[in-house]
Formats: C-alpha cells, structure tokens, sequence
C-alpha cells in the first residue's frame, strides 16, 4: 500500500471521525484514528479494513500532550515516516448560558477544542512536510460566525480553530501544504445528541455528507480555505 493515502484521525471512533475514516478506508487509504478508548479504537480499525482499508488504533486524550506525542509517533511510524492527512475532528460540544460557564469548563473547552489541535499539528509537521500531498483539515463550526444562545464556549474555541486555519495558510501555502477549516452546520452525530432538542425543525447534517466533503476537498487542487457544509 506504499502508494495509499495516509490519514491522521481525531476522534476518529464516533461521528464525523468515524465516517471520515470509513470514507477513505473505502479508497484503499492508511488510516490511523485516536481517540481515548481502546475498544471503539479497535472496533472501527476492524470497520476500516472491512472497508477497504489498512487501520491503527492510537490511543490518545487530547488533554495530555504526552498522549498525543505518543499517538502521533505510532501514527507516523505506521506511515513510514509520511503523513498526507491529518483531520483535526475531536471536539467538545456543549451549550450553557454565559454566567453559567465555569472557569474549569472554559478550560476544559480551550484544551480540546483548540489546544489540541495544536499540538497534533506541533507534533505532525514535520511528517506532513514529507508528503507532496500535505492538506490539513480542522474540524470547525458554522456556529462560531452565527452564534445561538448558549454557545459562547462553542462559538469562542471553534472561532479561534478558524482563526488557526487562517494562521496556517499563511504560514504554510508557500510550503505546498493545504489548510481547509471545515465548517458544518448542526451535525447528527453522538456528540450533538444531549442538545438536539435545540435544533428542532432545523435539517441536520450527516457526518457521511462532512466526510464526503472532505474526500472531495481532498481530491480539489484548488480546494477552499473554509468549506461551509450544510
């Protein structure tokens, strides 16, 4: 498979992650996945080489910079030294009015949602410098440019995964590497279930119409900065 795609999955178990996965397991790809627990790691690597796929499960918390350290290095080392992907999808999503917003939860959101981003990519450069096919895809929010009640921890950190997105592009176009931030609407996805009452009567986004998206972005030359999904 020397010639497959390499792929680097956040929350790569459930929702979007997992459908990302899928959907390039079924075009032959590498496709490590993290995620914190071991046993929905191994069930969907089982999932993507039913696919089509070669899979490694890379135990990761996204709070703990050793654990991602050490989940990057195992993907790289799958990889032989060369990632073309990487897809920044772990994320926290919850909804609370602002004067109910604990220091420990604004934290909490901060380390996941953006500190974590980060440090993958930290730790990933230089195997995406590898690659003459680098494209980085951070998972965003149409809710961060449109805010709800509610969503100031949401809205803030995946404001600033767009603001990152920008960042890189400009660090980084010279050096051949793509940065799309992908912007889904409401998404239909384990994360989104506690809160879904909030979107009634509004149409939910799949996470296997995100994970098209990002194929086609992928296979897209001149594939967008920001790529709104509805």
């Amino acid at each position: 498979m020397s010639d497959s795609i390499r792929i680097f999955i956040t929350g790569g178990t459930r929702g979007i992650g997992r459908a990302v996965a899928l959907r390039f397991a079924r075009e032959g790809a590498m496709v490590a996945i993290a995620a914190r627990t071991s046993g929905e790691l191994d069930a969907v690597v089982a999932e993507i080489e039913a696919a089509g796929g070669s899979g490694e499960a890379c135990q990761a918390n996204l709070r703990d910079h050793g654990s991602l350290e050490a989940a990057v290095f195992r993907a790289v080392d799958f990889f032989d030294g060369k990632i073309d992907v990487v897809v920044n999808n772990a994320g926290i999503v919850e909804f609370s009015e602002f004067e109910e917003v604990t220091l420990d939860a604004w934290e909490r959101f901060l380390a996941v949602n953006m500190t974590g981003p980060y440090l993958v990519l930290a730790e990933a450069m230089p195997a995406l410098r590898e690659s003459d096919r680098a494209h980085v895809f951070n998972v965003g929010a149409q809710l961060a440019a449109a805010p709800e009640k509610g969503s100031a921890l949401l809205a803030a950190t995946k404001a600033g995964v767009a603001g990152l997105g920008r960042a890189l592009h400009a660090d980084l176009a010279d050096d051949g590497i793509r940065i799309t931030t992908v912007l889904p609407g409401p998404t239909d996805t384990p994360g989104l279930a506690p809160w879904k009452e909030r979107f009634a009567g509004q149409k939910l986004s799949t996470p296997e119409a995100v994970a098209d998206a990002i194929w086609d972005a992928y296979q897209n030359e001149s594939a967008p900065l920001e790529l709104p999904i509805e």
